[in-house]
């Protein structure tokens, strides 16, 4: 779910007041598995940026209703986009984690809390009647500490303050953000051009007019190096990601089905 939330983010903000976008994810065996939904409200002094990632169908099923939440809101200083807090939810069927990233740049310091709640099933017997009876019983727990290396940017202000492309002359870009594998810049975005640009253009639409190849590698080295290809519009925002074949389960796409965007 990590590699599809990351797809969704690659965004040239550069003109955008504010926008409302939904990808539906399709893979190759199964069809379509989910949607994702990408808003953006900002004013001339702070922004809000949500992403909400929920599986559907039969995905919803073997990931237990599976939503993803993750939320970055803070304060535009000179055209940078600077976070208060980033807030990720992952929510399944029997239950909840909220991981809260609360920024104190000034101190250069990021609180860190993390709230799980789970329904538990417990079974009781009652002497009386000799029966077994099994009841839901909620467990939760609280964790708050201050992390040990601060980190400016989440992973969704990084991609808003990340104004350049291809025509711009940087042809690659390293991620360090809170909300990506961040330990040794493991995230490379790279650009494609020439000839390189010309072949990968025939898996997406018409209309696409820069491409880019999201590079992430693993924590454990015994996973696999991921590859996303991501497809931005002649208005600079992305239109639709490709990642290779996966195992058995084959190719995933995610593709632009609603768009609305605010000009300043």
């Amino acid at each position: 779910m990590k590699i599809l939330v990351m797809m969704f983010l690659f965004i040239n903000f550069l003109y955008a007041q504010g926008f409302s976008t939904r990808y539906d994810v399709n893979v190759g065996m199964f069809g379509r598995v989910g949607y994702a939904d990408l808003t953006l409200k900002e004013n001339a002094e702070s922004y809000e940026l949500k992403l909400v990632a929920k599986t559907v169908d039969v995905a919803a099923f073997l990931l237990n209703n599976r939503v993803e939440i993750f939320i970055s809101k803070g304060k535009i200083v000179n055209g940078k986009y600077i976070p208060d807090t980033f807030i990720k939810t992952k929510t399944k069927t029997r239950s909840n984690k909220v991981q809260s990233y609360y920024f104190n740049h000034e101190e250069k310091e990021i609180t860190f809390v993390e709230e799980k709640t789970n329904l538990v099933s417990q079974t009781d017997f009652n002497p009386s009647t000799f029966e077994f009876t099994t009841r839901d019983v909620k467990e939760s727990s609280k964790e708050e500490i201050t992390l040990d290396d601060y980190i400016a940017d989440d992973v969704l202000s990084s991609y808003l303050n990340t104004k350049s492309s291809c025509i711009d002359g940087q042809k690659s870009y390293n991620l360090f953000a809170i909300g990506a594998h961040n330990d040794e810049n493991r995230v490379m975005l790279s650009c494609l051009d020439d000839t390189k640009k010309e072949a990968t253009a025939l898996l997406f639409s018409d209309g696409v007019k820069n491409i880019y190849n999201l590079h992430v590698e693993p924590m454990d080295k015994d996973e696999t190096t991921v590859d996303v290809l991501v497809a931005y519009d002649n208005d600079g925002l992305l239109k639709e990601a490709v990642m290779d074949e996966v195992f058995w389960i084959g190719k995933i796409t995610a593709k632009r089905v609603y768009h609305k965007i605010s000009r300043k």
